[in-house]
């Protein structure tokens, strides 16, 4: 009768206590890194016969936008300086505010996956300093500002993962958990749809292939009298990050554009050809949602086309073979993964 009640009657900040107190605290934290990383310088450019320009996020905006860039202004207002706030924002909500599991879980659920989308930014700044590096004409250095929000953008995405525990740590402590029926029951997604089935875990293994391709081979090369006709791929760019001691932006490139797609991909193959009990599927795809979190992928193919199609104001490019793998990377790997894991049978019963 108590776990009845506690469904309907307590906040999580009650609820949890003192034992809580890191989660308002890590939120704090990350918006003071905010706030710092809209105050302060975020990147300097150099350019030969216009000088040191040195950008902070507010001021890039209102310049992309009075020269006329209004694609890039609305998704740096949006993604840089809306969507943290009110990830944050909604996690103090959650916190502090409803009472009822039903609603926490449904206010996280609209702000939990906002957080990767701020990395936008990070990945124009990395493709930017990976075009500049070795320039004579035009050179960039990032200033305190990307590592405030770096460390921002992480903290919060952190903190959230640690919500959604609570939060499903909470259902089973009240009874509304969606348990396996039968928890040893074996099942196969390949086998389950038979042609459908062998389709998408043949596909899978073409994922794997072709976000191997979107990594290593060049999507864009620079075309521009009087700078170096230097070409780029994911893994050139970071070897032009740690060549100019850019540790920080390097290692993140790395983490989430490399390591999390590649364990989305394989973990997805994994979890479709195995015979496995349900209560195992269940964990499997929960840890794939984790991941899916973390791969950003996505976000950086967004970032990539507005630098080729916006940047070629500051530095012109021309397209290679490898932005088209990319393209086909971001769907298989983004799409195709969500796909397996909805199509299967146990991911119906999994809501948290």
């Amino acid at each position: 009768m108590a776990k009845k009640l506690g469904k309907d009657g307590i906040r999580l900040c009650t609820r949890y206590g003192a034992r809580g107190i890191h989660i308002p605290v890590m939120l704090l934290v990350s918006l003071s890194l905010n706030i710092l990383a809209l105050s302060i310088p975020f990147l300097e450019i150099s350019m030969i016969g216009k000088g040191k320009i040195i950008y902070d996020l507010p001021r890039s905006t209102w310049l992309m936008w009075t020269e006329g860039l209004y694609v890039i202004a609305i998704l740096i207002l949006s993604f840089s300086i809306i969507f943290p706030i009110l990830k944050l924002a909604g996690m103090f909500i959650v916190w502090f505010g409803p009472k009822t599991l039903a609603r926490q879980e449904r206010i996280h659920g609209l702000v939990r996956n906002l957080g990767k989308w701020s990395f936008m930014d990070i990945f124009v700044v990395s493709l930017l300093l990976a075009l500049t590096n070795k320039q004579a004409f035009i050179h960039s250095k990032p200033m305190i500002g990307v590592y405030s929000f770096i460390a921002a953008i992480v903290l919060s995405m952190i903190t959230s993962e640690l919500l959604h525990r609570k939060l499903r740590h909470v259902a089973r402590e009240i009874g509304v958990a969606h348990e396996p029926e039968d928890p040893d029951r074996l099942a196969c997604p390949l086998l389950s749809f038979k042609w459908y089935g062998w389709l998408i875990g043949t596909l899978l293994i073409g994922s794997l292939i072709t976000l191997t391709a979107a990594v290593a081979i060049t999507f864009l090369q620079i075309h521009q009298f009087l700078l170096s006709s230097n070409a780029y791929s994911i893994l050139r760019s970071i070897e032009s990050l740690f060549q100019q001691k850019q540790y920080v932006v390097g290692i993140s490139m790395v983490v989430f554009l490399i390591v999390f797609p590649f364990l989305r991909v394989m973990g997805t193959i994994v979890h479709w050809y195995s015979a496995s009990p349900e209560w195992k599927s269940i964990r499997r795809i929960q840890w794939l949602d984790l991941v899916a979190r973390w791969s950003m992928l996505d976000v950086f193919g967004l970032a990539l086309i507005l630098v080729l199609t916006e940047g070629q104001r500051m530095v012109r490019t021309d397209v290679r073979i490898g932005l088209y793998c990319l393209i086909g990377a971001i769907a298989l790997t983004v799409l195709l993964p969500m796909l397996a894991t909805r199509l299967d049978p146990t991911h119906r019963r999994l809501l948290r």
